[in-house]
């Protein structure tokens, strides 16, 4: 392994890929000092499209959607709303987009009982002030009826304050701070960074290959030092090694001083725990300095995107990843293939293929198997869906390792399993099935589950 040196003067690092070019208009809105810990997929509109060794097949019949009858809703529509981070230097709308392509396709064949869903996209543009602005907005106006595929990074706080003196609720697709774990009326379907890092730092454990561990963040408040704290926590109660626990300026862009570090450190396993563009950024450095050496590099999910395997190149052959969901290439089942197919037909061009996308298309798919129960369509309103969302309990999906519930509650963690996959020739390949994270912050979650019977489907 060589030791880290700096480039000439003058000397820019050439990026490899897409990925690595939104890096800068990344650093450039944290340098605001706007808490951020992932970023949607990183593919380009030409090549994002394609899902690399994919192995499911599509047909006609993923595309009815909802009651699949194949006929447009005519009927008055429901209107759900969404807030996401999409401008601001920061593009994380992959999860209301890809339900915003599943309730096109519900619309298509029937609605909710005849009724088209009409859906709102709320930008935040990386200002908690502005999610704050917008939540008050949805949350005043009554003909709203709920939040679907949400996905905000600075904002949970904010927007859950206005949810809950509306009685209005979201069935968020991707949270990340903190607080969209620890919200009343937000309950996220991925399962967020924190949980992310430590399923990677358990798979090593499992491995036999933490026994020196590092971890790399961003220094972010109720964002990075919660995933940070994490970390230090379970390797403290384990015996694990901490050889380093880093967390970067959001405004770096130097990494020679972080591969140094790692390289010194003599870790035998490491996550990064950045947005996929800085975590690309990370690792083309390491590769110009040649210090990947024997240690198991990884990342959170925010690094599965179907595209990242080929972004970071050969070198990195055998990197790992977390996935918070169903591997977006794996074999058939009956969600992964409608959201496959969902994708293809109605979502634009370039539209990422990550973890995170299929979250948001989870979120719009509970809500409509949701409503569809409701028997009279006239009937639903703000306070029926309410009702019905909070009601929520056992929902299964192929997608999932265990079901997703709702239910009234001060916190809402229901997905704390996920697994494992690897990059071979550019493609990710599965390396572990499901397995549930142990994360202390989450065991009166997982007691709720059990004495609330949570996990069985409603009736």
């Amino acid at each position: 392994m060589k030791l880290p040196t700096a480039p000439a003067s003058g000397t820019l690092l050439a990026p490899r890929s897409t990925c690595m070019n939104r890096i800068g208009k990344a650093s450039s809105a944290l340098m605001a000092g706007v808490a951020v810990l992932a970023l949607a997929g990183c593919g380009s509109a030409a090549d994002s499209d394609a899902i690399p060794g994919a192995s499911g097949t599509q047909s006609a019949a993923d595309l009815k959607c909802g009651l699949g009858n194949g006929n447009k809703a005519t009927g008055a529509p429901i209107k759900v709303a969404a807030i996401a981070t999409e401008s601001g230097g920061v593009d994380f709308s992959s999860s209301p987009k890809s339900a915003k392509a599943y309730f096109d396709c519900v619309n298509d064949n029937g609605g909710i009982n005849g009724r088209p869903i009409q859906y709102a996209i709320g930008d935040d543009a990386l200002d908690p002030t502005k999610t704050a602005q917008l939540a008050a907005g949805y949350a005043a106006d009554t003909s709203v009826v709920a939040m679907v595929g949400d996905a905000t990074f600075v904002g949970c706080q904010q927007a859950n304050s206005e949810y809950k003196k509306a009685n209005l609720y979201s069935i968020t697709g991707v949270g990340v701070p903190q607080a969209c774990f620890q919200s009343s009326n937000i309950a996220p379907v991925n399962a967020g960074p924190r949980t992310s890092a430590l399923a990677t730092l358990q798979y090593f454990e499992r491995k036999g290959e933490a026994s020196k561990f590092f971890a790399a963040g961003l220094k972010t408040v109720g964002n990075g030092d919660w995933v940070s704290a994490g970390i230090n926590a379970y390797a403290a109660e384990k015996g694990i090694e901490l050889v380093g626990n880093v967390l970067s300026d959001p405004a770096e862009s130097n990494w020679l001083p972080l591969i140094s570090q790692i390289a010194s450190s003599k870790a035998t396993s490491l996550v990064i725990a950045d947005p996929a563009p800085i975590a690309a950024s990370i690792l083309q450095a390491a590769e110009q300095q040649d210090a990947k050496g024997e240690i198991r590099w990884a990342c959170t999910a925010s690094c599965y995107d179907a595209q990242f395997g080929q972004q970071i190149g050969s070198y990195w052959n055998g990197f790992i990843a977390n996935s918070e969901l169903q591997l977006v290439n794996a074999a058939d089942g009956k969600d992964l293939n409608q959201w496959r197919a969902v994708m293809a037909k109605y979502a634009a061009k370039g539209a990422p293929r990550d973890t995170f996308s299929q979250a948001g298309y989870l979120a719009g798919k509970i809500f409509v198997d949701t409503l569809l129960k409701i028997s009279d369509p006239s009937t639903i309103n703000r306070e029926t869906v309410s009702k019905a969302l909070v009601g929520i309990t056992g929902y299964a999906s192929d997608l999932l390792c265990a079901p997703w519930y709702y239910g009234e509650a001060d916190e809402h963690h229901a997905n704390h399993a996920t697994r494992m996959a690897q990059v071979k020739d550019g493609k990710w390949v599965s390396l572990e099935d499901c397995q549930d994270v142990d994360d202390p912050e989450t065991d009166n979650i997982k007691a709720a589950e059990q004495s609330q019977g949570l996990l069985k489907p409603s009736a």
